[in-house]
C-alpha cells in the first residue's frame, strides 16, 4: 500500500469510527441533547450564519468570520472558506503566543474523540506552519445540534503572524467531494446528504461598511439584500487546484487597456482569501504598469515588496490613499454566460482604486494601504476573495452524483444596498455591445 492508499484508507477508518461511535443522526450525537432535541424530526431549511468582519491584516486572508459554529461546547471564529479542502480549528493543546490568541477546541469535553493522532504539517504561506492531528467532535449550528464531523486540530503553529488572523479555524467549502483532504469532513455534503439543507448550494453577502453581513447554507439567501433579476451565471471551469472554485475570465482592462495575458483565464472566488492573487504571469499584467505610475510631483506612488527568497509579490502606496491619485485607473473584468438572465450575454464589472486597494489596520504594516493585488505561485489563474466579493452577493452550487458532490454554477447578483462596484453591467457575448437589463 503506498503513502496515498495508506492516508486513505485510515481516513475511511477514521469516518467509520466517528460513524460507529457518534450515530449518523442529528439529535442522537449531540453531547447533553435534551428530550425534546433526541425527538426533533430534521427538516431541511436554509440555514442563516450571521457573519462579523474583523481587522484586516495584510496577509492575504479574509477578515470574516461566523461565530453561529461552535465545536461541542467550545464557541469558535471560523471562516467558511470555499478556497479551502478541509475543516479545522485550533485545540487547547496549543499553547503557542499565535494560539493563545484565538479561541480553541476543548479537547477533554464530553464527545470529543482523536481519530488520529500522526502529526501532520500544513503550511499556511506567510500565516506560518500549523501541525495537527484528526479529531471529531458534534456541531451545533447557530445554537442547533448535529452530528459529529472529522476537522484538523490545530495542536501546535509557529508563525507569529498567525495571532492577527480574525478567525482560529476554517470550514472548507471545496468545489468537489473527490477534492477534500483525506480525514477531514466536509459540512456541505454532510447537511445535504443528512436532510438538513434542501438544496447543496451556499451564498454569501457582506457590507464593509457596517462589518456585518450573512452566510446561507443550502439555498441563495434573503433578497431583500440582493436583486435575483440580476443574476450571472459562471459556468465551471477547472484548473490545477481542483477543489478551487473556477469560472471563465473573458478580458480583463486597467484603464481602456486591454490586459491580454488575462483573457481567457481561470478566475476563482476564494471566500477565505482578501485580495486578487495568482502566479506572476497573472497578477504582473496588473501590477507592472501601476508600479511605474507617478504622483504630481514626480514621485512614483507604489512601493514594492518583496518576499524572503527576492521575488516581487506586492506594492503598498508610499503615501497617502487611493483617492489622493486621480491618474489611478479603474480595474475591469468581464465574465459570466447570462447577464439579468439574458442568454449569450456576460457581465462587465469595474473597481475604482479604493476598491481593488484596502487598508491595513493590523499586524506590521498596519497603517498603510496597500494594493489588493499580490503574487502567489501555484494557484493557475487569478483568484480573489473580499476585495471583490465585498461588492457583490455570490452564490455556489453543486451537482449531485451518488453520494457525492461536484462543482455547479456560481451566480453573482447586485446588492441592493451597501458597497457596490463602479460599473456592473450587461454586454452581449457576440458583439461585446451593452445590452439594456430588462
Amino acid at each position: 500500500m503506498n503513502r496515498t492508499d495508506a492516508t486513505t484508507a485510515k481516513a475511511s477508518l477514521a469516518l467509520a469510527v466517528v460513524a460507529a461511535m457518534l450515530g449518523a443522526c442529528r439529535a442522537d450525537s449531540a453531547p447533553e441533547a435534551t428530550a425534546s432535541e433526541e425527538s426533533a424530526e430534521i427538516i431541511p431549511h436554509i440555514i442563516t450564519l450571521p457573519m462579523q468582519r474583523g481587522p484586516m491584516a495584510d496577509y492575504g486572508a479574509t477578515p470574516w468570520y461566523t461565530d453561529r459554529i461552535a465545536l461541542g461546547k467550545s464557541p469558535m471564529r471560523l471562516a467558511l472558506d470555499s478556497g479551502a479542502s478541509f475543516f479545522w480549528a485550533t485545540s487547547d493543546l496549543c499553547t503557542t503566543q499565535a494560539c493563545n490568541a484565538h479561541a480553541r477546541v476543548d479537547t477533554g469535553q464530553p464527545g470529543f474523540v482523536w481519530l488520529d493522532k500522526t502529526p501532520t504539517t500544513r503550511s499556511f504561506g506567510p500565516w506560518g506552519n500549523m501541525t495537527t492531528w484528526t479529531g471529531a467532535v458534534p456541531l451545533y449550528i447557530d445554537g442547533g445540534p448535529w452530528q459529529a464531523i472529522p476537522f484538523f486540530a490545530s495542536v501546535d503553529y509557529s508563525g507569529a503572524k498567525f495571532q492577527y488572523l480574525t478567525w482560529g479555524g476554517g470550514v472548507g467549502l471545496p468545489s468537489e467531494s473527490a477534492d477534500v483532504t483525506p480525514g477531514s469532513g466536509f459540512l456541505i455534503e454532510m447537511l445535504y446528504f443528512k436532510g438538513g439543507i434542501p438544496s447543496p448550494e451556499f451564498s454569501m453577502l457582506t457590507e464593509p461598511w457596517t462589518g456585518t453581513g450573512f452566510t446561507w447554507l443550502g439555498g441563495r439567501g434573503d433578497p431583500t439584500y440582493f436583486d435575483p433579476r440580476s443574476e450571472v451565471q459562471l459556468q465551471p471551469k477547472k484548473a490545477a487546484i481542483g477543489y478551487l472554485w473556477g469560472t471563465n475570465l473573458y478580458s480583463v482592462r486597467l484603464g481602456g487597456t486591454p490586459l491580454p495575458p488575462l483573457a481567457g483565464q481561470t478566475f476563482f472566488l476564494d471566500s477565505g482569501s482578501s485580495r486578487f492573487k495568482g502566479d506572476a504571469q497573472y497578477v504582473y499584467p496588473i501590477m507592472q504598469p501601476l508600479s511605474q505610475l507617478r504622483d504630481a510631483r514626480g514621485n512614483l506612488i507604489f512601493t514594492p515588496t518583496y518576499d524572503d527568497a527576492g521575488n516581487w509579490v506586492g506594492l503598498y502606496y508610499t503615501n497617502g490613499r487611493p483617492s489622493d491619485y486621480p491618474n489611478l485607473p479603474d480595474l475591469t473584468l468581464t465574465l459570466g454566460q447570462t447577464c439579468y438572465l439574458m442568454p449569450a450575454t456576460s457581465l462587465v464589472v469595474t473597481l475604482s482604486p479604493e476598491q481593488y486597494s484596502y487598508y491595513v489596520e493590523e499586524g506590521d504594516q498596519a497603517g498603510k494601504w496597500a494594493l489588493g493585488v499580490h503574487r502567489l505561485d501555484g494557484v493557475g489563474g487569478l483568484l480573489v476573495g473580499s476585495t471583490f466579493m465585498d461588492l457583490l452577493a455570490t452564490r455556489f452550487t453543486y451537482r449531485v452524483s451518488g453520494s457525492s458532490l461536484s462543482q455547479g454554477d456560481m451566480y453573482l447578483y447586485r446588492k441592493t444596498q451597501g458597497v457596490q462596484p463602479k460599473e456592473f453591467y450587461c454586454i452581449s457575448m457576440e458583439t461585446g455591445e451593452m445590452v439594456a437589463a430588462p
